[in-house]
């Protein structure tokens, strides 16, 4: 058994790994007839690209089993996707997996925070992680809801742009994009220090994954929104489902209507493209963001722990009585 690092020449075997190692999973949610699902090359390329070092496999006797992604968000790592072949689980192989992808981010990467996400369901999991000193933190809440913008939505969007000065910019239109690029990784840091979420916007222009939307006032982006509108999936020429990777509002923004003008704008964005369904994350400990979507037609879909090491005070989680929007998924 060793673990290195990945290559496109490992990637069939990787997809067919990560299709096995999710279907248990897959049949829990959605019953004995439940389909493994397949991600694209085209899809998890780019990651590779991103963060080559971190891309780990291990193999054995020349066959792919286990499958890692480490990446990075300025000072911030995180973990996933991460799967093992059912054959080689409860085997050691996950564990060799994360001691690799935790030294890539700790040593190499200097990370000041680390990351990962697990099925609230999954003992053998988190009990993996809490062995190698991931702390669960909270819950990450998936949100969902349908599709409609509307006549009256727009006029709605039209009236918030207006009333608080805002205009709307698409990153790919964008003429300054170092710029803004530069504005939104200073968003990120205002809210936790050394996060930068602009490699994520970078990665989506670059190999046309969606679309981030920047609202500006006084020509200056106070928030922003990436949006995944390909599907992830083979075999499926399209996805219905708009989905919202990372919503950054600025912290001393304490108007719920930049909120408000920024999900129309996401939704409106996904109309425009035949999507149906609005999807995002929301942490709940950013309870009073959670609280405000639930109220404002979202609903709950699933959840998942979100675990962190090197964290001194779990409790600097605890976002109760502040009203912050940074909505992320660490999921691929």
């Amino acid at each position: 058994m060793k673990i290195t690092k990945m290559t496109k020449k490992h990637l069939p075997e990787v997809i067919d790994v990560l299709a096995e190692s999710f279907h248990e999973w897959r049949i829990q949610r959605r019953g004995k007839d439940a389909v493994k699902r397949y991600r694209s090359p085209e899809y998890l390329i780019p990651y590779m690209e991103l963060d080559p070092n971190g891309s780990l496999v291990a193999i054995d006797k020349r066959k792919v089993v286990g499958v890692i992604f480490a990446h990075v968000w300025g000072k911030f790592g995180w973990i996933g996707t991460f799967g093992v072949h059912p054959d080689y689980q409860n085997k050691g192989v996950g564990k060799k997996l994360m001691v690799e992808a935790i030294k890539y981010l700790d040593i190499e990467k200097n990370v000041t925070k680390l990351s990962l996400e697990t099925m609230t369901s999954s003992a053998t999991n988190i009990g993996l992680y809490s062995k190698l000193g991931f702390k669960p933190a909270f819950q990450t809440m998936s949100l969902k809801k349908q599709i409609a913008f509307t006549p009256e939505k727009q006029k709605e969007l039209s009236e918030l742009l207006e009333k608080d000065r805002i205009e709307i910019q698409y990153f790919s239109e964008e003429a300054q994009q170092e710029d803004a690029l530069t504005r939104c990784s200073w968003l990120s840091n205002k809210i936790e220090s050394g996060l930068d979420y602009s490699s994520k916007i970078v990665v989506t222009e670059k190999y046309n994954q969606g679309e981030t939307i920047l609202l500006k006032k006084d020509g200056f982006i106070i928030a922003f929104a990436n949006c995944r509108l390909i599907t992830n999936v083979q075999g499926e020429t399209d996805s219905p489902t708009l989905m919202v990777k990372i919503l950054v509002i600025d912290k001393d923004e304490k108007n719920k209507q930049v909120l408000d003008a920024l999900l129309l704008c996401c939704e409106d964005l996904g109309q425009k493209h035949g999507k149906t369904e609005f999807r995002m994350n929301v942490n709940s400990s950013y309870w009073l963001a959670y609280e405000y979507l639930l109220k404002n037609g979202f609903r709950i879909r699933s959840s998942l722990l979100r675990m962190v090491k090197y964290s001194e005070d779990i409790k600097s989680y605890d976002h109760h009585h502040e009203w912050i929007v940074n909505c992320s998924s660490l999921t691929m």
